[in-house]
């Protein structure tokens, strides 16, 4: 596709989603953005609507407990190092405080995220009347409704608050704009409630699952959506919405057509000295785990900065790895005589950002035997066990399997298991809404090695992003949510 017609997609977007755009249209021919075919329309789903060019997450990480302060050299403290601090420590107006250190990259997931569901509109929208055979019709028009599932999976949960909600229902709870149709609108866009995006993910998702089938999978690549992925997604998206019994129905559907786990404690990475540097790494198209893969590297780093991977306190990420675990030295590297300690070793590339793989179907549905057994099914506490001891079994020298005891004790070694396996991969922020919206401190420290320790307190409105000030701007119909007041640390 020419450079011409994404330059006009992607103003078209700017126009939809913010603001009235008809004036603009009156200066655009219909002929020279349409395309004819469904060939063409997988062309333009492949440049713009997977976007192998735009990290969608490049902060959360850094909002979670996986990570602590660093205390580095006074040439450590640069501008671009001090700007992370707002988003470290949770601040409302973190995208001014960016702004204002020109970071512009960490800035616009919200933009990002609407400009590629534009693509999947035109896309689904443009394939009822393309020419073309019905089979690469429907893989494309598959991949498209995956791809809108997801990216609005993303927003609801960057944007919104969590759908299980403790003690409101998601049809009160201000969701994100839903724009499904490829038509513009003049006026501006409300927000939907989080339970009618779900309801919209869900629909595409399972239409999805049912026009991707096994006999296209392994001949699209990785970097596209097949049917395994898109059964990964769809046990994801019921995990939050804590509909256990359909999480246990697409993760079954996946894992019969996804490839097999890893034996990390005989894995050989490409780089033993430096992981981070393996081409084989996790986040990579070598590793065989991987059912799909990404975007593109953006996200804050844990090394070279002022945050790092938390190693110290009771609830320290690395404290949950005992010695045999070989994740302990394949996600990480150890950097003791630097001040940041370790690298996080999961490491994207300009070609690979984030992965699906096989590992995470494991967990989604042990959870959700586990939930199963915590309401009273006791047949299910023993299957927990075994998706559990399967992944287990593949990630430790000297695996025993775990002994069942109690329903709670179950399911919080299902959350321990789940953050050691997907730490880093932008898992743990909406994990830890969905637990509860816990309390977490975060400590920052100086240059002269003074030390703050600031507080996400339980249930905090830092849970739930600001809406962009930009987006709130040039859509009069946009709700803000509800901001935080300036978080302030306590010195000691």
């Amino acid at each position: 596709m020419n450079s011409k017609y994404i330059l006009i997609l992607f103003s078209i977007y700017i126009m939809c989603i913010c603001s009235s755009c008809s004036d603009f249209l009156k200066e655009v021919s219909q002929d020279e953005f349409e395309p004819k075919t469904a060939s063409a329309f997988q062309e333009l789903l492949n440049g713009e609507g997977y976007s192998t060019t735009t990290c969608f997450d490049p902060i959360t990480d850094i909002l979670t407990d996986d990570v602590e302060g660093a205390q580095g050299q006074a040439y450590n403290y640069t501008d671009g190092n001090l700007a992370h601090r707002a988003v470290y420590t949770w601040q409302s107006n973190m995208y001014l405080l960016l702004a204002d250190y020109d970071m512009t990259n960490l800035l616009h997931t919200y933009q990002k995220l609407y400009k590629c569901i534009m693509t999947c509109n035109l896309v689904i929208d443009g394939l009822t009347t393309a020419d073309g055979t019905e089979d690469e019709k429907t893989q494309t028009r598959g991949e498209a409704l995956s791809l809108r599932a997801y990216y609005y999976f993303l927003l609801v949960n960057l944007y919104a608050m969590p759908y299980n909600s403790a003690g409101t229902a998601p049809e009160s709870l201000l969701g994100v704009p839903l724009v499904i149709r490829p038509e513009i609108r003049d006026e501006g866009i409300a927000r939907n409630t989080v339970a009618e995006v779900y309801t919209q993910i869900c629909k595409d998702i399972e239409e999805a699952c049912s026009l991707l089938d096994d006999k296209t999978a392994n001949t699209i690549g990785l970097f596209r959506i097949n049917n395994v992925a898109a059964h990964l997604l769809a046990s994801r998206i019921y995990l939050y919405m804590e509909n256990w019994d359909k999480v246990i129905e697409h993760t079954g559907a996946a894992l019969a057509g996804a490839p097999a786990l890893v034996d990390l404690t005989t894995y050989q990475l490409s780089n033993t000295a430096s992981p981070q540097y393996a081409t084989n790494n996790i986040i990579s198209r070598n590793f065989p785990e991987v059912i799909f893969i990404g975007g593109m590297a953006g996200n804050i780093k844990t090394e070279g900065t002022l945050i790092r991977v938390s190693d110290s306190g009771s609830n320290a990420l690395l404290r949950l790895y005992d010695s045999s675990d070989a994740r302990r030295n394949i996600f990480f590297s150890d950097m003791s005589f630097m001040y940041y300690k370790y690298w996080m070793a999961k490491r994207g590339t300009q070609e690979q950002g984030f992965v699906w793989r096989t590992a995470e179907l494991y967990l989604n549905r042990a959870e959700a035997y586990a939930a199963k057994y915590m309401a009273g099914d006791n047949s299910c506490g023993q299957k927990a066990v075994d998706d559990l001891d399967a992944l287990r079994s593949k990630r430790l020298s000297n695996f025993v399997t775990y002994t069942l005891t109690t329903p709670v004790a179950l399911m919080e070694f299902c959350h321990e298991e789940r953050r050691r396996e997907l730490c880093f991969e932008s898992h743990r922020w909406f994990d830890l809404r969905r637990y509860g919206m816990p309390s977490i401190e975060h400590t920052w420290y100086d240059a002269s090695g003074n030390r703050t320790v600031y507080t996400l307190k339980e249930k905090d409105l830092g849970y739930v992003l600001p809406i962009p000030q930009d987006a709130m701007d040039t859509n009069s119909a946009l709700i803000q949510n509800e901001l935080a007041p300036e978080r302030v640390g306590e010195v000691n």
